[in-house]
This record gives structure tokens, sequence and C-alpha cells, in this order.
């Protein structure tokens, strides 16, 4: 029979370790009547070993209690289950990897921020906007809410109005609203409300203007003026507002500056 601090020795672990698996009746040791000491057989030493194995291998306490008092069919099971639990869990870490890598490809495009505008093709687009311009709906918080679950998938997107950006006479500043974006290939992974009021932009062609500026709400015609030059040249409109999207946000010793994209989409122009 050995105590508390032998078995403890014996196993590897510290006695408080022994003592809060005896509470949670992994074992029962004998109990002397006279001291109240606790004395652990081999017995004991193998159910406490066996119970830090399946510790090791991510089960919970109540689960290795289950386990100890079950079958070998019943140990398989459980064992079974857990093997699910970790494929699911490398799965998300897997998705979580890929996004990661996608955020670093959007900072990555910070160095194009001069500016510079892009012709692209994109999938749809959708959009929920909470601070800005207008207040928001009590339903548009509850989507923005459950939207900001899904960070790192989400993003802060970026909304001008189409009026002031087809408006040549418009001087700004725009009227700049900031909310949460998805892409549609994680707005049907997630299984995300995409209906009004959310805001949905087609699949098509896109025009994208890299900036960087040091006031979001104070953007201009002027500080567009790349992006207009190019849809003169293409003959294009815009047919929906814009969807930008926060790249980075960098602090040095003058000031706070935004890196940032605005996204339009365009179509030919029928004037």
């Amino acid at each position: 029979m050995q105590t508390v601090k032998a078995i403890a020795d014996a196993l590897g672990v510290t006695s408080d370790v022994v003592r809060h698996y005896t509470e949670c009746k992994l074992v029962t040791p004998v109990t002397n009547s006279e001291n109240k000491y606790k004395y652990y057989d081999e017995f004991d030493f193998l159910q406490l070993a066996n119970a830090r194995i399946l510790r090791s291998l991510g089960l919970p306490l109540p689960e290795v209690l289950e386990y100890n008092n079950s079958s070998v069919i019943h140990q398989k099971e459980i064992l079974s289950e857990k093997s699910r639990q970790v494929r699911a869990q490398i799965e998300k870490l897997q998705e979580l990897e890929l996004r990661l890598h996608e955020v670093q490809g959007y900072l990555e495009k910070t160095n194009r921020c001069m500016p510079t505008v892009e012709v692209v093709e994109r999938d749809s687009i959708h959009g929920i906007y909470t601070f800005g311009s207008a207040a928001p709906s009590k339903e548009i918080k509850q989507i923005a809410k459950l939207w900001a679950e899904h960070f790192p998938f989400t993003h802060i997107s970026i909304k001008i109005p189409k009026e002031e950006l087809q408006n040549p006479a418009f001087s700004g500043p725009y009227s700049v609203s900031l909310g949460l974006g998805i892409i549609n290939k994680y707005a049907k992974q997630f299984q995300l409300k995409i209906a009004p009021p959310v805001e949905t932009i087609p699949p098509g062609r896109f025009l994208i203007i890299y900036l960087k500026v040091s006031d979001i709400f104070n953007l201009t015609r002027q500080d567009l003026l790349p992006l207009f030059k190019k849809a003169e040249e293409l003959g294009v409109c815009f047919s929906h507002q814009s969807s930008g999207r926060l790249l980075a946000i960098e602090e040095n010793d003058k000031e706070t500056e935004f890196f940032i994209l605005i996204r339009v989409r365009i179509e030919k122009n029928t004037d």
C-alpha cells in the first residue's frame, strides 16, 4: 500500500492530481480509520496511470470515469467518438489556416495602395452596415452580431453610395458606412442569412482601387480619381454601391493610416 505522495511520485504527477482523481472516484483507496490517510494499491496505480493516458488523449474526467467502468466494446466506441471529434477539429483548423493565408494575401495588397486600380472578376459579395451615415435597424444589428461570430471569415466592409459615386459633381466627403462583409463562398459555408436587409452585389466585373488614407470618413472624389479615370477609359459605369474592405491599420509617429480597397461593380455605359 502506498501513500498519496508515493503513488504520485510513481505516476510522475503531483499529490494534488491524485487527490483530485480520488475525489472524482476514479479510484477508491483504503482510508486508515485512525489517521484518515489514504493508501493506494497496485490496482489504483494501474487505474490512475490509465486515466492519465486517457486524459492525454483529450478525454474529460467524466468520460474517463465512464471508460474505466465500461466494457471493452464501449471503450472502443468512446475512443471512436473522440477520434471523430479530433478529425472535426483538424478540419476546422485547416479551414482557419486557409483563411490565414487569404488574410495574409490581403495584407500583401497594401503595397498597391499608391493608389492602384485593377479590373477583376468577382463572385457575389454581401454586406451589412452598422456604423456611419445611417442608424442601423434592430434586425441589422442582430444580423451583424451573428456575422461577427464568424470572424475571421467575415471582414470589415466599406460602403460608398452608388448615387454619390456616379455623380461627377459630388465634391464629398462621401457618406461612408462601415460594417461587416462576407464573400459568397463563406456565406454558403456558414449558411448565413443574405436576404434583405443584407445588401448583395451580384457576381461580375469590378474595379478596385487600393488607397492609404488617414480618415476613412473624409474620402472625396479626388481620392478616387484614378478609379473614375479607369471607368471612363473602359466606357463603364457603376452598377452598385461600393463593397470595399479594410486591409490593415498602421500606426506611425505622426498618425494612424488605414490601408483600404474600394471595390465597385461595373457595367457597360449605355449613355
